[in-house]
């Protein structure tokens, strides 16, 4: 049997999804499994679990971290991923798993690609605090001041950036002298060689109990980079094993993040497809006639048999209350259609998650990234699931994911490319005009969209 050396526990499916497609560079196979088996031992290096927490109340996340950490109890190195802003129960989940694998964490959260840095304890996004960021607008509570903060009430202690960067041995020191007191280590970091010396400080002092390691997708890729090379593979660059092109694709899109609108413009400009947007109101009254809708829309236009693009209404006020209600009337809206088409895009985690559950979808198989947290595996029977967190996505992103899944569009004209693609986390809560070109749009009455957080 395969020993298992690296598990990754994630409170949402992009962010899992993103994990596991990082995994895939190491080794040979690399899966999601979105319900935990009990008993279930996975015969392979790596494992990412999804634990579908960040949506629940606090006590429920903690059961779900508790099962999530059945399965990877064996691993040598277990990964808790949290949101890089510090979204979610990440106090309760910690605190679940580490009594639960009698593991001892060791936090470090920092996401240096994504500008967000940890100095002195206190996240930092572009060398702003995340409390003047606005990144929490739609948290409905302030954010934390600092790491400790938000770990609160476990105990903790500060492992200064002075002392990550006098190398792997000091900071061991460090972590052993805060399990000895009881205190989970918070490490200050602010660029990938500090994540890799916060990575190997702990697998030097966690001896043969186990590591449990607590951080956004960056710490769990200075994990991956550690994993020694799957002989049947080698290092390589992912390589998303599409069908060839000019097939069909739904794209769902359960997010209004601020660089929606333009990606939605650029898709429309280089592809023929049709988009219907639905009201928020309608949505939560009547999913089943917005599935009706979506199946006459297939039926009566050739575009939307090639592409079909569900969007919620961009001119209508957010409700940040109502965001569950109707990430799930969307994926009842829209799980009924998705087996007509050869491929499904789901953007935001949440909403990707909700539409597989309603498939019966228990695990996915990763085969590749098309971008910065754009995902391609495939479901049991291999149709083809790209997945990407709400907010992510530079102008072009959706025209990227549209030519590999349906091929390149010859004729189409598009804005460049952004020479770095950036998450935009922030919100959008204000009203939105439409810019792009005239394209096949469905508008139903009024109602109030929703935002995702990856």
């Amino acid at each position: 049997m395969t020993t298992l050396l690296l598990g990754v526990v994630a409170d949402d499916l992009s962010g899992a999804a993103e994990c596991a497609a990082h995994a895939y560079l190491r080794v040979s196979r690399s899966e999601v499994i979105l319900h935990p088996a009990a008993g279930r031992t996975p015969d392979r290096p790596v494992i990412t679990i999804d634990s579908d927490s960040r949506r629940l109340g606090a006590a429920d996340a903690a059961v779900a971290a508790r099962e999530a950490a059945r399965m990877v109890a064996a691993a040598t190195v277990v990964v808790k991923k949290v949101d890089s802003l510090l979204r979610g129960h990440v106090a309760m989940e910690v605190a679940a798993l580490a009594e639960q694998l009698d593991r001892h964490p060791v936090v470090c959260v920092a996401n240096p690609a994504l500008g967000r840095v940890v100095r002195e304890g206190a996240l930092l996004v572009h060398d702003a605090p995340l409390g003047q960021t606005g990144l929490w607008a739609v948290e409905g509570r302030p954010a934390p001041a600092t790491v400790s903060e938000a770990l609160a009430p476990l105990p903790t202690v500060l492992v200064p950036l002075g002392t990550v960067t006098r190398g792997v041995r000091a900071v061991a020191e460090a972590l052993l002298a805060a399990r000895r007191e009881g205190r989970v280590a918070v490490c200050d970091a602010e660029s990938d060689a500090d994540l890799d010396t916060v990575h190997a400080a702990a697998v030097l002092a966690g001896g043969e109990g186990g590591i449990l390691l607590v951080g956004s997708g960056a710490l769990v890729d200075a994990a991956v980079r550690s994993l020694p090379l799957d002989a049947r593979r080698g290092a390589r660059a992912a390589e998303p094993g599409a069908e060839p092109g000019g097939r069909s694709a739904l794209f769902v899109l359960g997010t209004r993040a601020t660089g929606l609108p333009d990606q939605l413009a650029a898709l429309a400009a280089a592809h023929t497809t049709h988009e219907v947007r639905l009201s928020p109101d309608r949505l939560l009254a009547d999913p089943a006639g917005v599935t009706d809708e979506l199946r006459a829309a297939r039926e009566s236009r050739s575009a939307a048999r090639r592409g079909l693009v569900v969007t919620l209404d961009p001119d209508e006020p957010v409700d940040p209350t109502r965001s569950r209600a109707l990430t799930e009337s969307l994926a009842r809206a829209v799980a009924p259609v998705v087996d007509a088409y050869a491929a499904a895009f789901l953007s935001g985690g949440e909403t990707a998650r909700a539409v597989l559950d309603r498939l019966g979808v228990d695990a996915l198989e990763v085969v590749g990234e098309l971008g910065t947290g754009t995902v391609v595996s495939r479901r049991p029977g291999g149709a083809l699931v790209v997945t990407r967190p709400g907010s992510f996505g530079d102008p072009t992103s959706l025209v990227r994911v549209a030519d590999h899944l349906l091929g390149p569009a010859p004729d189409a004209v598009m804005p460049p490319a952004a020479a770095t693609p950036e998450p935009q986390s922030a919100p959008d809560t204000r009203s939105t005009t439409e810019t792009a070109p005239p394209r096949p749009t469905t508008r139903t009455a009024t109602g109030a969209p929703t935002e995702e957080n990856p």
